[in-house]
């Protein structure tokens, strides 16, 4: 993996354990059980706030995490290439 490849993922990977982080943080589980928390805390919300089927609140917190990651993938890399060409 080259190093930009690893500022991508490094990237991608701070909003998502941000949002893990935000809807997760405060509750008495384990951390390594706040992903699945926070994912399940998602698409609660979505369900009982906006009245929407539980399957298309499933894909809608699905494709926030990914959409997440992959901005933040898109930013690392392009910070990445700014940094390494000074």
């Amino acid at each position: 993996m080259n190093k930009m490849v690893a500022s991508g993922v490094f990237g991608g990977l701070i909003p998502v354990l941000g949002l893990i982080v935000l809807l997760a943080g405060d509750s008495h589980f384990p951390v390594m059980k706040w992903p699945l928390e926070a994912f399940q805390g998602l698409v609660f919300s979505l369900v009982l706030g906006l009245s929407i089927s539980q399957y298309l609140a499933y894909f809608f917190s699905a494709m926030l995490f990914i959409t997440l990651f992959a901005v933040g993938y898109a930013i690392g890399c392009k910070i990445y290439r700014r940094l390494s060409r000074s």
